[in-house]
């Protein structure tokens, strides 16, 4: 599923939420990300359509089968890109962290996926040559 750089900021942030809060209400994503709670309220009814989240979502969010499956996938890949954005390219983490979601928002997923493998195994190769320069 494609979806925009705010839906994906969205969905990451619902998803996180969601492992450390009991219930995760609008209030929490407006005060995470910074934003007014009309703004949630507009992005919660568009995720909803997109069946990502369950339509009573007025007292609290609660992700669907597809939401927390989408979520997961993408948070994958955003801790990997932003892996590259942070150890690679040296950007500070806020820059990595917006960065990331617009790559994952803008390009193929094939595209996104080769970039994850190249830096799984650069990362691999440099804490290999790490640990080989420590012994």
């Amino acid at each position: 599923m494609k979806l925009c750089a705010g839906q994906y900021k969205y969905l990451l942030t619902v998803y996180e939420l969601s492992k450390t809060l009991k219930t995760v209400r609008s209030v929490d994503i407006a005060n995470s990300l910074s934003v007014t709670r009309p703004s949630v309220s507009k992005m919660l009814k568009c995720m909803a359509r997109l069946e990502l989240i369950e339509p009573e979502y007025a007292t609290s969010v609660i992700m669907t089968d597809l939401g927390k499956e989408t979520a997961k996938n993408l948070s994958v890949n955003f801790n990997t890109i932003n892996t590259f954005f942070t150890e690679i390219l040296k950007l500070d983490e806020h820059s990595a962290h917006e960065q990331s979601i617009l790559f994952l928002a803008s390009f193929p997923e094939t595209t996104v996926e080769k970039l994850s493998a190249i830096t799984r195994n650069t990362i691999k190769k440099r804490h290999k040559k790490a640990h080989e320069n420590n012994t």
